[in-house]
């Protein structure tokens, strides 16, 4: 990496130049200027104050291979190892995906019940973020989290002590039909899941930064089942979930009639499917009744 001097002013220059054709102006000043805070553990104000200011070789090293990285299409927010989901800063890494927005609003919806709602199981947590944001939101809450992914649930920790967030965190392959991770009989007032949906055909139409990067096993399933973690979780739902407990979904946006359709066929009510930010049908909510068992 060469420049003429270490000072903020000529590192903006370089990164931006490096980047532009691949960032608007505007994501470049981002992305550097979090960059430069977290490694100096700046704030805005810092940042301003200080932008003469000289980085050290070691800075230096750390900006560059950040560049490569951006270059090389990696997600910003593995870069940086960090991003903000419902006023948590998380841990970020390839050990998860990286959390949507859309997927805040899905916590907000669950929070409109919350006065129903005093035990939540997630499945499929990956970093934990919409336990850690129920927990947040509802401390008095028992909130359970399970993943497959050893890998993802060990983030999910590692977010959970960052916070000082007292979660569950269980490792189960939800497909199968071992339930042992659920002690003693207990259910649910809240079930929710994000679970993978995008049917493996569809990877070619999915951006590089997320089908080279994001962990394939949280994003795809077999073309000829795109429904197969619904039914699992609307099946075994009628056992975890206590009567007139909340089910909620975030869906892909072609497959929302079948979801609906799933859930009526298994005797659910008042159920509803709302649309994201983007205008596309997006999560569901469903309310089981007392007589199904």
């Amino acid at each position: 990496m060469f420049v003429e001097t270490n000072t903020i002013p000529v590192l903006r220059r370089y990164f931006n130049s490096s980047l532009e054709a691949h960032f608007s102006a505007s994501e470049c000043k981002l992305m550097f200027d979090s960059l430069i805070q977290k490694r100096l553990n700046w704030t805005k104000t810092d940042l301003i104050l200080n932008n003469n200011s000289r980085l050290s070789e070691s800075d230096l090293l750390y900006l560059r291979n950040a560049t490569k990285r951006l270059l090389n299409q990696e997600p910003f927010q593995y870069v940086i190892g960090e991003t903000l989901f419902y006023d948590l800063l998380l841990n970020c890494d390839s050990r998860a995906l990286i959390p949507r927005p859309e997927t805040e609003e899905l916590v907000q919806w669950i929070l409109e019940e919350q006065a129903s709602i005093s035990s939540i199981l997630e499945i499929g947590t990956g970093s934990g973020c919409i336990a850690l944001a129920c927990k947040n939101q509802l401390p008095t809450c028992k909130v359970t989290a399970i993943d497959v992914s050893p890998e993802a649930l060990q983030l999910a920790g590692e977010n959970a002590v960052k916070l000082s967030l007292e979660i569950e965190l269980i490792e189960s392959d939800f497909l199968s039909e071992d339930l042992s991770f659920i002690e003693n009989g207990n259910t649910f007032d809240c079930i929710v899941s994000n679970p993978p949906y995008i049917p493996i055909n569809e990877s070619g139409n999915i951006a590089a930064n997320v089908v080279d990067f994001e962990p394939s096993i949280a994003l795809f399933v077999p073309e000829d089942n795109p429904l197969l973690f619904y039914h699992a979780i609307v099946d075994k739902s009628m056992y975890l979930l206590n009567n007139d407990g909340f089910l909620f979904f975030e869906i892909h946006e072609l497959y929302s009639s079948e979801v609906l359709s799933l859930l009526e066929k298994k005797g659910f009510i008042n159920i509803e499917l709302r649309k994201d930010l983007q205008g596309k049908p997006r999560m569901v909510k469903a309310k089981k009744p007392t007589f199904i068992s």
